[in-house]
């Protein structure tokens, strides 16, 4: 999905963070596609049959490819108007409570936490579905990577780690990905795409 990333992606200057960190963060006044407190949802690379996390990706994306700040000087660590450690909070949460919105299959309800152009992708995959799934997340870990002020609104990517089992009794996987996560001026925070990390890329 680096076409939606690439498409987001401005050089503008770095921004006051302001607004993108405070009620615009996930569980805020301002999150969601409609000002109300919405989760950002992740994007399954993999066949649809599948949970989002647990094959490997159809097109993985090199870790050097997700922006880090520092990597590229219009991506940084935003400041103190950002309440990065709530952010953080909130979007294991969310990956968690987003995870099992997948297994169901419900499609209007990622509605409310998806790009319009990652609907486009995801909804003949749902529909391919048979049935659900359940996936425990046996551990998760969140790293803000960086934030971007882009065209109408703020970029910002966050890397997800941890362990994952598909069924009871199964022994449980290592994943590590990347969420693009987009947030236009006037509402909340919304997965943009994801990039997989093939495990020799992985930290």
């Amino acid at each position: 999905m680096l076409f939606l990333i690439r498409r987001l992606r401005g050089g503008a200057a770095r921004p006051a963070m302001q607004g993108a960190g405070q009620g615009g963060a996930f569980g805020g006044n301002n999150g969601g596609r409609d000002g109300q407190s919405q989760p950002a949802w992740r994007e399954s690379l993999q066949p649809a049959a599948a949970a989002p996390a647990a094959a490997a990706a159809a097109a993985p994306v090199a870790a050097a490819s997700a922006p880090t700040a520092g990597q590229d000087p219009t991506w940084f660590l935003p400041g103190a108007d950002f309440d990065t450690p709530q952010f953080l909070k909130k979007s294991k949460e969310h990956f968690i409570e987003i995870q099992k919105v997948w297994d169901s299959g419900d499609t209007s309800r990622l509605q409310e936490y998806l790009t319009d152009d990652l609907i486009a992708e995801l909804s003949p995959q749902l529909a391919q579905r048979d049935g659900t799934s359940q996936t425990e997340v046996v551990l998760l870990n969140a790293e803000l990577l960086g934030v971007e002020k882009v065209s109408e609104g703020h970029l910002a990517s966050v890397r997800y780690s941890g362990m994952l089992r598909e069924e009871a009794g199964a022994e449980a996987f290592r994943f590590e990905e990347v969420w693009n996560l987009y947030k236009p001026d006037n509402g909340g925070w919304l997965l943009a795409g994801i990039q997989q990390i093939p495990v020799e890329y992985a930290s």
